[in-house]
């Protein structure tokens, strides 16, 4: 009857001392560092958010400007010569806080990868990041395209950040792969796409066709009123658009214009 009575009180003395234990180890190294992570991944998903809507503001602030720069003067009602008044200052103001918005995430962007990659490359935090990382790297790809035709450098810019899925063993982000892909494919001007280029279309019209020109393979002549694109095929040589610089529409096209290399 002794034996039976102690057994029960030995085995509760030494689940209290387990528990004890327990509770005063509080967290390791390893998961304070993680949780660190998971809290800075969020202030990232954060700040995209507001730098998104800075951007979104931004074109809504433009296109306003646009809009009304577009009525005849006279035609302008007293509320649109206002807002013209305070536009260009709100949209320098918008700027700022854009710039802002882009540094700080690229800041915490960079503590973000620099922790998740080298210590916690299989959380699914690590590739929450990284797709966001994503996600920009694919906007910002698109504005070098459509500022300067550079298509080379916006794939550069998109194969670097295939390079951190790579490195740590994860398939790409589907978005940036089909992006790739598509960059890709308007890299060069085919004949296929080249036959639809039609007369009197207008530059963007063009551009949704073949692409946007190199900046440097664009040749302006100002004696004769000509503007031409030069676009490069993948075998080498150039097709060329020609425009009417007092209409801005395509007047001409020649699939041969150059046969030697130009530049890229």
């Amino acid at each position: 009857m002794m034996k039976s009575r102690f057994l029960p009180c030995c085995i509760a003395v030494c689940v209290v001392a387990g528990l004890m234990s327990g509770c005063s180890r509080g967290p390791s190294a390893e998961e304070l560092t993680l949780a660190a992570l998971e809290e800075r991944l969020a202030t990232l998903q954060q700040q995209y958010a507001d730098l998104q809507q800075a951007r979104e503001d931004l074109a809504a602030a433009e296109m306003t400007l646009a809009e009304i720069e577009a009525i005849k003067e006279r035609d302008r009602t007293e509320e649109q010569v206002a807002e013209l008044e305070v536009l260009p200052t709100t949209i320098e103001e918008i700027n700022a806080t854009k710039d802002l918005a882009f540094d700080a995430a690229q800041a915490t962007l960079a503590d973000f990868l620099n922790v998740a990659l080298n210590e916690f490359p299989d959380h699914p935090a690590t590739a929450q990041g990284l797709n966001l990382y994503s996600d920009e790297a694919i906007m910002i790809a698109g504005e070098t395209v459509a500022q300067s035709g550079d298509y080379k450098k916006a794939i550069n810019q998109l194969d670097a950040a295939v390079s951190y899925y790579e490195s740590i063993g994860l398939p790409p982000y589907q978005p940036l792969v089909d992006e790739l892909a598509a960059l890709d494919s308007m890299r060069f001007v085919t004949q296929e796409r080249f036959d639809e280029v039609k007369k009197n279309m207008t530059k963007d019209e063009v551009k949704e066709i073949v692409g946007v020109p190199y900046y440097q393979n664009i040749q302006i002549d100002e004696k004769r009123g000509v503007e031409t694109w030069l676009f490069r095929k993948r075998e080498g040589g150039a097709a060329a658009v020609y425009f009417r610089m007092k209409t801005d529409k395509a007047y001409d096209k020649n699939w041969e214009a150059v046969k030697v290399k130009v530049a890229e």
